[in-house]
């Protein structure tokens, strides 16, 4: 095994910054609705029994997000305020780590890419450069229709239910903006930054479907678990975090490409390819959106009705 001196001084070469702590990349874990940093105490005690994982720091970012809240002084934070809330984690707990990979589950992949897009439309795109990837579990990219009825009525004031339910406009531009400026990006600007976004969706998972998981996303694959368990690996042998492992490795190897235009541009595939659209319908209020990607662009429309695709016309090409 190569001694950890020699191997910190080689990572450095390879321009991921040492911290204070001697580590060399902080893997930020954000949880979701009704949870907390706890959730991620499975991955944290399987990183650090993993001698190839001595490079990573894990710092879990904590938020408030209760079920219900009786507080008058008090309120529940937005996704806005809670991506103000992480940005500021990220230059205050994550300050001295030159490398940095967030790490989410549910709606936390949500907060990651509200934050993302708010530092892009802020001009700050070259402050990005420490992100080196980006992977959500079980995110709900396009809402989750699980006891909706139900949430609108027990849950109707709560600002992150709300961005919760499919087709949420404010979502859809945050993800647009994280597709078309930061997966399909080709160099560092100070509204572009080209960063890996790899997403997972869970087999059992019937809080958020596979399809709302997966998304639009090129990198999107699906893990064995339901919404719960695919982040509470048991195990080195669990595909989570074996999955997660060899994320966190890839990234480190890719460091060293990261000035290069094929790594920055973040794909494979020809630039002006265009990709098969989809749409994405709320089965509860009939309405739909219409996500198309292509030029390395997405682009959002009203969606044809569901019965417009089978009448032959030109939505028809659509599914």
């Amino acid at each position: 095994m190569q001694h950890p001196a020699l191997r910190g001084e080689l990572m450095v070469r390879r321009g991921w910054g040492m911290s204070s702590d001697g580590r060399l990349v902080a893997v930020v874990f954000v949880h979701g609705l009704a949870s907390s940093p706890e959730v991620w105490r499975p991955f944290e005690r399987l990183i650090a029994g993993d001698p190839e994982l001595g490079f990573v720091a894990p710092l879990p970012f904590r938020y408030a997000s209760p079920r219900l809240w009786f507080n008058p002084l008090r309120r529940i934070p937005s996704f806005d305020d809670i991506a103000g809330s992480l940005k500021v984690f990220l230059e205050v707990e994550a300050g001295d780590y030159d490398a940095l990979v967030l790490v989410s589950h549910s709606q936390g992949g949500l907060v990651v890419q509200r934050y993302l897009a708010r530092m892009l439309n802020e001009g700050r795109g070259r402050e990005l450069r420490r992100v080196r990837l980006a992977v959500l579990f079980a995110c709900p990219n396009s809402g989750s229709e699980l006891l909706l009825t139900l949430r609108r009525g027990l849950l109707r004031r709560h600002p992150q239910e709300r961005e919760l339910r499919p087709l949420n406009m404010a979502v859809a531009e945050a993800q647009r903006t994280v597709l078309n400026r930061v997966v399909h990006a080709q160099q560092v600007a100070a509204d572009t930054c080209p960063i890996p976004v790899r997403v997972y969706a869970g087999e059992e998972d019937g809080v958020v479907t596979s399809v709302s998981a997966r998304s639009v996303f090129p990198q999107a694959d699906v893990l064995p678990g339901d919404h719960f368990t695919i982040v509470r690996p048991d195990s080195t042998a669990h595909r989570s975090f074996s999955t997660l492992r060899r994320d966190l490795l890839d990234a480190r190897h890719d460091a060293t490409r990261r000035g290069s235009p094929a790594h920055e541009n973040g794909r494979g595939d020809d630039p002006g390819q265009e990709r098969q659209a989809r749409i994405q319908h709320n089965t509860v209020t009939g309405g739909g959106l219409l996500y198309t990607v292509q030029d390395g662009a997405m682009h959002i429309h009203p969606a044809p009705s569901p019965g417009a695709a089978e009448d032959g016309g030109e939505s028809g090409r659509f599914r």
